[in-house]
């Protein structure tokens, strides 16, 4: 994780100062105070809309902001056009020269770049496995080269910002999983500031040194890893983390002086199984709630399996809980109508 102070200017890679995009009349993004260490991984992540595109594009110099100023590696750079700003750009489809081969490509990169990377495209090819197929065409590639290709032709500009938006979107996990490891790796090793843009929490937590979470045009949170995960700030941030999605619950009673009845979420994957006993007719239902930790009793009520995790759902009163993790023991004595003794150790209390 990186251990860069955002907050010193001289350490900026990226910084918008209150920042607003219109489009037609319409608010895309508002208001934005935004800061990305250099050397950092930065995944921004929102659903569909949410203006994590538009970002990128007024980073890279591709549309102006209605108002704000931006500032890359500590200069002024609201003006600058796209090629002033030191930026490379990697989109959802792979932006290639369909006529060249892949190692004309790669050349053409240099070129336009006008770096003098010695030995860097050897690497890169190999690395990203690229060498079987320098003398194909785009078209003769599969979608994981073709992504591959995009990356490496990125890298080669040596630019000191890389930005992606959803580069791996359109491929398959297990082709997507390698490409990560390898762009993180690299990443790292060169010291590069990376945006990466993507609506896949899974993808951001395995990538990313901070993560900012956008919803309408704004940046919700900002922070690492687990104090988003754990503290989010609100129910749209807390939703967008983590599979299966948190599960709501307003009819818990927690006394205190300033909330009554507060609503509380409960991660799926964070209940553990405290106790199976056999079915009866008078099963205790028990819904606890305290500020670190929530237990449940209740009837188990439904059981599968979900690829390697037992998918638990007990009825508790009016309440319906899912419980997700693999139980061992438990699955062989889980069975429909058993008393279940369940415990959360995460609430997330909004």
């Amino acid at each position: 994780m990186s251990t860069q102070d955002p907050t010193r200017c001289g350490d900026l890679a990226v910084e918008l100062r209150e920042i607003s995009f219109d489009y037609r009349g319409t608010v895309v993004l508002e208001d934005l105070q935004w800061q990305v260490s250099r050397g950092e991984f930065h995944s921004l992540l929102g659903s569909s809309g949410s203006g994590k595109t538009t970002l990128l594009k007024l980073i890279a110099g591709l549309q102006r902001p209605s108002k704000g100023d931006l500032w890359l590696m500590g200069r002024e750079s609201t003006n600058f056009s796209s090629h002033q700003r030191g930026i490379a750009l990697v989109g959802q489809t792979a932006a290639t020269y369909d006529h060249l081969s892949v190692s004309e490509n790669l050349k053409l990169a240099v070129k336009l770049s006008g770096s003098k990377p010695l030995g860097l495209q050897e690497e890169l090819v190999g690395q990203f496995e690229l060498e079987g197929v320098l003398g194909r065409k785009p078209s003769e590639l599969s979608g994981g080269q073709l992504q591959r290709l995009a990356i490496v032709r990125a890298l080669l500009s040596e630019r000191s910002i890389l930005l992606m938006d959803e580069p791996l979107a359109h491929l398959q996990e297990s082709l997507r999983s390698p490409i990560r490891k390898l762009l993180r790796r690299w990443q790292q090793d060169r010291g590069l500031t990376c945006i990466y843009v993507t609506h896949d929490s899974q993808e951001a937590f395995e990538l990313s040194d901070r993560i900012s979470v956008m919803g309408d045009g704004k940046i919700l949170q900002t922070g690492d890893l687990q104090s988003v995960y754990r503290r989010p700030s609100c129910k749209q941030v807390a939703e967008l983390l983590g599979r299966p999605p948190v599960q709501w619950y307003r009819s818990v009673q927690w006394y205190r002086s300033d909330r009554r009845k507060a609503l509380v979420g409960l991660r799926p994957s964070d209940w553990r199984v405290l106790s199976v006993s056999s079915p009866r007719e008078d099963c205790q239902e028990i819904f606890e709630a305290e500020p670190q930790r929530v237990r449940v009793t209740g009837r188990l009520v439904s059981l599968h399996q979900v690829e390697s995790a037992d998918w638990w759902e007990v009825q508790v009163g009016s309440e319906r809980i899912l419980a997700v993790g693999t139980y061992g023991a438990w699955h062989n004595e889980g069975r429909i109508g058993s008393s279940v003794e369940l415990t959360n150790a995460h609430p997330i209390w909004l």
